[in-house]
C-alpha cells in the first residue's frame, strides 16, 4: 500500500508542465470572478488530479494526484490547499492555491488511514485529520503540526467508529464530528466491516484538549444511517447528511440540523422527493448567507434545498450523478459538479442548471467542491 513517490513526482511534474496557466489575478475574493472553484476529478484515461476553474469556466491548474482524491481543504492564511485521498486513504498533499503546484505529500501514521477530511484549528496551526486505527476500528483524530511540514504530533479519539467529516463552530474552539459508524479496511477498500455493529453518531469535542462536550444518536430504529458530511453556519447550527446501510426500500431522513444547543433534528421533504434521494446524500454545503441549505444525491441524480432558518423545503433539481457542491458568491446559488455530466450553476430560484465551458465536462468530479 505504500505510494511510490518517485514515480508520482516524476508524473506529476509532468503534468504540472502541461497544466493549463493561471488566469486569476489578485481580485477580491469577495467577488464573484475572482472565485476559483476547486475539486478531485479524473481524465479519460483514468489518471487522478485535482483541478481549479473560475466562474467563467476557465480551468486555472491541473495537478495529478497519487490517487483518487476526495475533499479540499483551504488553509486559514489563503495560500494552500491539502488534498485527502479517497476512503480508506493513505496519503494527503498540500497544493499550492493559485498555480496548484505540488508542495508535499503527507503519509498515514503505521496503523492508520485517512477517511478523506480534515479541519484546520481557527489559528491555522493544527491540521486535525479523521483517522481510522486500524487494528481496532477505533475512530481518531490526528493530530498534525501545519507550520512544521505537517509533522504528526499525536492523536486523540473521535469518541465513534468512522469519522468521516470535521468542522468547527465558527468563532469557537469546539468541532463537531460526523462519526459514520461504518469500519473499513485498507486491505478490503470500501467494504463495512461491521454491519451488524454500526454505530453512527454526531460529537462536539474541544480539540485542543480532547475533550467531549456532546453526543448525539439516533437509536436503534436508525443505526445503520451513516453520518457522513457537514456544513457549519456562523450561528453554529451544523447542516448534516448521512447515507442510508440499510434496507433499500426503507426511506429514512437523510439531511438535518445539529442545533447550537446540540439537539439535533431532521428536515422534512416530500416522500416522493426523499425516495428520489436514494438513500444516499454525497455532500451537503450552506450558501453565502447561511440560509440555504444544498444537499445532493450521485445515486438519485438530484440537488435538493432547504431555507435553513425555517427548515422549508424548496425542492430539487435534476443533475446526473451530481455530487461536489459550492457556495457562490452570489445569496441562494451554488456551484454542481458532476460525474458524467460536468459543471453546471443551480441559482436556487430558477428551475433550470446552467451549464459551464463543455471543457469542463471532459473531468469526471468527485465528491466534493469547495470554493476559495
Amino acid at each position: 500500500m505504500a505510494i511510490d513517490r518517485r514515480r508520482f513526482l516524476i508524473g506529476a511534474g509532468a503534468a504540472l508542465g502541461a497544466a493549463f496557466a493561471p488566469r486569476r489575478g489578485n481580485a477580491d475574493a469577495s467577488s464573484a470572478a475572482s472565485l476559483l472553484y476547486v475539486g478531485a476529478c479524473a481524465d479519460a484515461a483514468g489518471g487522478y488530479w485535482v483541478a481549479g476553474f473560475d466562474r467563467a469556466g476557465v480551468l486555472s491548474f491541473a495537478t495529478a494526484l497519487p490517487g483518487r482524491g476526495h475533499d479540499i481543504l483551504l488553509h486559514p492564511d489563503g495560500d494552500e490547499l491539502l488534498v485527502f485521498a479517497r476512503r480508506p486513504g493513505l496519503w494527503f498533499v498540500r497544493i499550492g492555491r493559485e498555480k496548484g503546484e505540488l508542495r508535499q505529500i503527507v503519509e498515514a501514521a503505521a496503523g492508520r488511514h485517512f477517511y478523506g477530511h480534515g479541519a484546520f484549528s481557527p489559528d491555522g496551526k493544527r491540521l486535525y485529520a479523521s483517522e481510522n486505527l486500524i487494528a481496532t476500528g477505533d475512530g481518531l483524530l490526528g493530530i498534525y503540526d501545519a507550520t512544521d511540514g505537517y509533522r504528526r504530533l499525536g492523536e486523540q479519539p473521535s469518541f465513534g467508529i468512522g469519522p468521516h467529516d470535521l468542522a468547527y463552530l465558527p468563532g469557537t474552539d469546539r468541532m463537531v464530528i460526523a462519526n459514520g459508524g461504518i469500519r473499513t479496511h485498507p486491505d478490503t477498500g470500501r467494504e463495512i466491516l461491521n454491519p451488524d455493529s454500526m454505530a453512527p453518531s454526531l460529537v462536539t469535542v474541544r480539540p485542543a484538549t480532547g475533550e467531549l462536550l456532546n453526543e448525539v444518536d439516533f437509536g436503534p430504529a436508525l443505526r445503520t444511517l451513516s453520518i457522513r458530511h457537514l456544513a457549519a453556519a456562523t450561528d453554529g447550527t451544523v447542516a448534516f447528511g448521512c447515507q442510508s446501510q440499510g434496507d433499500p426500500f426503507d426511506l429514512p431522513p437523510l439531511v438535518g440540523l445539529l442545533d447550537p444547543d446540540g439537539k439535533a433534528r431532521f428536515l422534512d421533504m416530500p416522500e416522493t422527493d426523499l425516495g428520489a434521494l436514494a438513500n444516499y446524500v454525497g455532500s451537503i454545503e450552506l450558501d453565502r448567507d447561511g440560509t440555504v441549505v444544498a444537499a445532493t444525491s450521485p445515486h438519485g441524480g438530484m440537488v435538493a434545498y432547504w431555507d435553513r432558518p425555517s427548515g422549508r423545503y424548496l425542492g430539487r433539481r435534476a443533475m446526473s450523478d451530481v455530487c461536489g457542491v459550492a457556495p457562490t458568491a452570489v445569496a441562494r446559488e451554488f456551484m454542481l459538479t458532476s460525474g458524467n455530466s460536468g459543471v453546471e450553476l443551480s441559482p436556487v430560484a430558477a428551475e433550470a442548471l446552467h451549464p459551464l465551458a463543455a471543457g469542463l465536462a471532459d473531468w469526471s468530479w468527485d465528491n466534493h467542491l469547495i470554493a476559495v
